[in-house]
């Protein structure tokens, strides 16, 4: 218990400091002050629950203290010290709820009682509080219980009835009802914080309605009719928007789906389905969405993105010139037409952008340069690209990560040389299947020496040039056997090996497995 002791005598606080025990009345702190305008100041920091002072100090008298520490303090315990017991003071004391009245010269015997009475007063108000919290937590628990149990089906009605009401909470569950889901994303949510928002902004809002914190990340609100007037769309699109103007105040980042309007609660599992279905669309909009059903309650459908089938020709060609424009412009027209597919399944989406970090990850490694470091765990891109909870999310770190490449190509300063090594590259690209492919008919199509062509691709690289080429025709080796079609035999021919032997080899000592092994573990 806190006790703040203001009396601007000396004399007469040190005697009453030293008069009593404070320990064996329950005061564990103590602080002093000489006069009203000292106790308002550490009052503020202090935070008593026991106010002793003076009526008559400079500055600020006890009166206008009390009258301060009233209006901020409510639940705070005054008792008034006076050698002036007047009527008016004894009114004052009386009108700001004092609970003791000590006249001068001091009792101590009469002081210690009063300050007991205080010190009562203050349990007991808090042990009120303390139930009172239980009571609300109590409360809270049980609709919160209520409002998950209503997603997950096979739940006793009578009972979830009974307990409903035992709360104060009454719905008819045969009577039409829905739910909303929201993701909220950033900042992460808690509980608290979601009920704070959730009731301020349904403040008047005269349907019954149970939430609940599903997860980490989403919200599920019943909304139940008033017993007057049905649920009806244009009261379910208004709660929604409500609810988004309160929830744009505490995150940056959510989204908010309204399932469908269905008869009874006990089908309320229907609309938790398709609000989970719609908010998955959210995917494809901006941050902050609400997504809503038609008049009708209808799903929306599109058909999946299909990707193009040379989509990855042109971002690999690109990649090799070093066409990084043309690389920006593919991939805004990808994340365009994903943008009119909100059918297609959102791991596709991932898996799709996925390949594309790949593929620059491992152009850039071919030309010496660290785009994903794969120390740092945020930088792998697939966990990039996984924690992305927006379409546009994924395009930005994308493009991020071409600047970062275009930025690192244009650092390294000579245009000739890079220029050289892309024309080099190019041309490996479209002869590795040749098995005579050699460093001299490289040399002859770039019209440069063998010695100066080595030294520049291995400037450019970090690779030889016959290191480069073993590395990609293990690649396009790679894709081909997971087509169980070929034979190995074929697959060798294909990427530039006449003897299947030397090729299995080769295989086996850059990737740690013989083809067949590889094959069969892409196949588990």
């Amino acid at each position: 218990m806190k006790l703040l002791f203001a009396e601007d005598e000396k004399f007469t606080r040190e005697g009453i400091r030293k008069s009593i025990a404070w320990g064996e009345l329950g005061i564990t702190e103590l602080v002093e002050a000489v006069d009203g305008l000292e106790a308002v100041a550490i009052a503020e920091q202090f935070q008593p629950d026991i106010v002793l002072t003076d009526i008559r100090m400079p500055r600020m008298d006890g009166i206008e203290l009390a009258t301060h520490l009233r209006r901020k303090y409510p639940l705070c315990k005054i008792v008034f010290m006076s050698g002036y017991a007047d009527k008016d003071y004894l009114k004052a004391a009386i009108s700001l709820k004092a609970v003791s009245y000590v006249e001068k010269p001091i009792d101590i015997e009469e002081l210690e009682e009063a300050l007991r009475n205080a010190i009562a007063i203050c349990l007991e108000e808090q042990r009120h509080l303390a139930n009172d919290a239980v009571a609300r937590d109590n409360k809270s628990y049980i609709k919160q219980e209520a409002a998950l149990q209503l997603i997950r089906g096979g739940f006793d009605e009578e009972l979830l009835v009974k307990r409903l009401l035992a709360v104060g909470f009454e719905a008819s569950l045969h009577a039409p009802a829905v739910t909303i889901m929201a993701k909220l994303i950033t900042p992460q949510p808690t509980k608290e914080i979601v009920s704070s928002i959730i009731e301020t902004a349904l403040t008047g809002f005269e349907n019954p309605y149970l939430y609940a914190l599903k997860d980490d990340n989403h919200v599920i609100l019943h909304l139940f009719p008033n017993g007057i007037e049905p649920i009806e769309n244009s009261g379910l699109h208004h709660v929604c928007y409500v609810l988004s103007s309160a929830l744009k105040k505490e995150f940056h980042s959510f989204s908010i789906a309204a399932g469908k309007i269905v008869p009874t609660v006990k089908r309320l599992q229907e609309s938790y389905t398709s609000a989970v279905l719609r908010l998955q669309e959210s995917f494809f909009h901006k941050p902050c969405s609400v997504i809503l059903h038609d008049s009708h309650g209808s799903e929306v459908h599109s058909e999946h993105y299909q990707a193009p089938t040379e989509l990855f020709n042109r971002f690999l060609e690109s990649l090799v010139e070093e066409n990084f424009e043309e690389i920006s412009r593919l991939l805004d027209t990808v994340t365009a037409d994903i943008h009119q597919h909100p059918g297609t399944l959102i791991v596709s989406v991932k898996e799709l952008y996925y390949r594309f970090a790949l593929e620059m990850d491992k152009f850039a490694r071919s030309r010496n340069v660290i785009l994903f470091d794969v120390s740092e765990e945020n930088n792998v891109p697939w966990k990039l690209i996984l924690e992305c909870h927006f379409l546009d999310d994924i395009h930005r770190v994308i493009t991020q990560k071409l600047d970062e490449l275009k930025q690192s190509f244009r650092e390294r300063g000579n245009g000739t040389m890079s220029s050289a090594s892309s024309r080099i590259i190019r041309y490996i690209h479209l002869h590795f299947a040749e098995d005579n492919l050699s460093v001299q008919d490289v040399s002859d199509h770039m019209q440069m020496t063998a010695s100066h062509l080595i030294s520049i691709f291995k400037e450019a690289t970090g690779k030889t040039i016959k290191q480069y080429v073993t590395e990609y025709r293990m690649e396009k080796a790679k894709d081909l056997l997971r087509n169980n079609r070929l034979k190995v035999l074929d697959v060798a021919s294909q990427v530039g090996f006449k003897d299947g032997e030397h090729f299995a080899k080769i295989f086996r000592k850059s990737t740690g497995m013989t083809p067949s092994e590889y094959r069969e573990r892409c196949q588990l």
